[in-house]
């Protein structure tokens, strides 16, 4: 199946049919919790084998996304050139149930939690997986459960911040986060059941914030308690305290340091993520994959990134739209890459060859507009070429073999002279058979052919 954690969802109860086109209605929350963390348990005790499953592969195509969606059209349309894409396992991301101190917290503040399993996140997770399973036979596709490595601790730490936590990371980058920084207060909903967050910021006990462009990855709730000391035993190191949230908002110079120090703390978190996801995708062997700008321009100023010709052209593939690729069935896309891999070598050598002249570019229309024609000429034209050669050849074979038919009738009554016209006729065709063979198949494009085909190929190969 290409992947260990299929090896469990193949007869698992995430991949029935039934079960997910009637969102899982018919099985209770201890079945789908017990199946959740059996799934777990799988992923975990085979993890360093799903890490070799990975790693094994060697090429300087692998991409890693640490995005909790990535479109099919995205994935189809990356796996005409890259080797790899190693994608979040959105499943796994379920299997993280929250601590008892945690569901006591979020009911005091009025978060809806009442322990029920969202099975719409599930049959989403389920469907994603079990769409892209020839994807993930094909070995383009890996699962990887990255949240393993972000989950929050059972036991929630007690941080005393230093100065508002204004030293925790180097100036430059402080400021690269104030200067993109979103933050707005929170007002808790008249029935006491959520909040909603506001459009401004204003002295209040709760704020969201937030980094533009980052498509809310990085959104983080803080809530101001009120905090008294009730007791506190020296000799055991013990305190107890009491935590309340006022409704009255707090002193405009409390609140402002408040909100600088949450500013600072998101900002700390944010960056520990990018680099954490960075080590990760270095220890698999593959290139980072961003899914905002906010986080690549964090990466390009401040770590050390070199581009090479394949990463500006999967950044190229990546986002430029293919709409051709929507209506190709994923299995033909992978029989494709599986068994014509000399032509997918063609192809992409031709996307390298193309994209290379256009690193010296930095008009973004320019670039816009050559990969347009880039992409035109591959996949209209040259692909126009192909089908016009191969109906000419197909037309040739079929001329020849009549001949060779007609002349083989004619040597029954000759004695089988005409045997001789068979044989030379038949070479006629054979030869542009072969002619197909070596000269369509150096076309870079008779990849593209290949996949948008709709009749049966096998004959071709």
């Amino acid at each position: 199946m290409g992947s260990v954690t299929y090896n469990f969802l193949a007869d698992s109860l995430f991949f029935h049919e039934n079960s997910i086109e009637n969102n899982f209605v018919k099985e209770t929350d201890e079945r789908i919790e017990r199946e959740l963390q059996d799934y777990r348990k799988h992923c975990i005790d085979n993890y360093d084998q799903l890490i070799k499953e990975i790693v094994e592969r060697d090429s300087f195509l692998k991409v890693f996304s640490s995005s909790d969606e990535i479109p099919l059209r995205l994935l189809k349309q990356t796996s005409l050139y890259i080797d790899q894409f190693i994608i979040k396992d959105p499943l796994f991301s379920l299997t993280d149930f929250q601590s008892e101190i945690s569901n006591v917290t979020g009911k005091y503040l009025g978060y809806k939690n009442d322990g029920i399993i969202n099975r719409n996140s599930l049959k989403k997770a389920s469907l994603h997986l079990k769409e892209i399973t020839p994807m993930v036979a094909g070995n383009y596709i890996k699962i990887f459960p990255l949240s393993y490595h972000f989950e929050a601790p059972k036991q929630i730490p007690l941080k005393m911040p230093v100065d508002y936590y204004n030293g925790v990371l180097p100036k430059e980058i402080m400021d690269f986060f104030w200067d993109n920084v979103s933050v707005r207060s929170m007002e808790k909903f008249k029935s006491g059941d959520g909040w909603q967050v506001m459009e401004k910021l204003y002295p209040c006990r709760s704020i969201v914030v937030d980094f533009k462009e980052t498509n809310f990855k990085s959104s983080m709730i803080y809530h101001l308690f009120q905090t008294e000391v009730l007791s506190m035993d020296e000799t055991t190191g013990t305190v107890t305290f009491s935590h309340m949230l006022p409704d009255s908002a707090p002193e405009i110079d409390h609140f402002n340091a408040w909100v600088a120090q949450s500013i600072n703390s998101t900002s700390k978190n944010f960056f520990d993520g990018i680099f954490k996801e960075n080590f990760i995708s270095s220890n698999l062997n593959s290139t980072y994959l961003c899914d905002n700008d906010f986080t690549s321009k964090l990466i390009s100023q401040n770590y050390s990134v070199k581009e090479t010709i394949q990463t500006e052209t999967a950044n190229r593939i990546i986002n430029f739209d293919l709409p051709f690729l929507d209506n190709i069935d994923i299995e033909k896309l992978m029989n494709v890459r599986e068994m014509d891999s000399g032509v997918f070598t063609n192809f992409r050598i031709e996307l390298e060859k193309h994209f290379r002249e256009l690193r010296t570019i930095s008009d973004p229309k320019i670039i816009q507009q050559k990969t347009e024609n880039i992409f035109h000429e591959l996949n209209d034209v040259q692909v126009q070429k192909i089908k016009q050669k191969i109906n000419h050849i197909n037309k040739q074979v079929f001329v020849n073999s009549l001949v060779g038919i007609g002349g083989l009738a004619g040597g029954f009554s000759t004695g089988g002279f005409s045997l001789l016209a068979t044989a030379l006729a038949l070479g006629k065709g054979y030869k542009d058979y072969q002619d197909y063979k070596e000269k369509v198949k150096e076309n870079p494009s008779y990849l593209l052919w290949k996949i948008k085909k709709k009749i049966n190929f096998y004959s071709y190969q």
